[in-house]
């Protein structure tokens, strides 16, 4: 069961913190911007800025295919809880009343939403 509650929980952080991404920038957008400001910062010469644009579009590109294969493995995760969540459900509803069932999905949503606003209080508190 905690388990089960562990895969819900992380599944609903995961959608969660995906909703609030930003639009993000290609890997050759940040390889440029990196380059300009140590170009600015360290003062390189026009060779050097063009062997560490190189350099940061190699290394920028390689974090985009990290990212790229985190992001699956997540949406994979995700889909293995919701449907270990909906046979969990199925099977409770074929041993409860309806009125029990009814109770238990109302004590679910319950949690679920004093989950959500202690996770907004620590937000807050951490932004603070």
């Amino acid at each position: 069961m905690k388990k089960l509650m562990m895969i819900a929980v992380l599944a609903g952080m995961t959608v969660a913190a995906q909703a609030q991404d930003k639009e993000r920038k290609t890997p050759e957008e940040r390889a440029r911007m990196r380059t300009e400001h140590m170009t600015k910062d360290l003062g390189l010469s026009a060779e050097q800025a063009t062997k560490v644009q190189a350099i940061n579009l190699k290394y920028a590109d390689q974090g985009e295919e990290l990212r790229k294969e985190r992001e699956a493995d997540r949406a994979e995760a995700r889909n293995d809880g919701k449907a270990l969540h909906d046979a969990h459900d199925a099977e409770m509803k074929a041993v409860l009343t309806p009125e029990q069932y009814g109770k238990w999905q109302a004590k679910k949503a319950a949690m679920k939403t004093k989950r959500m606003e202690k996770r907004k209080t620590i937000k807050a508190q951490q932004s603070k």
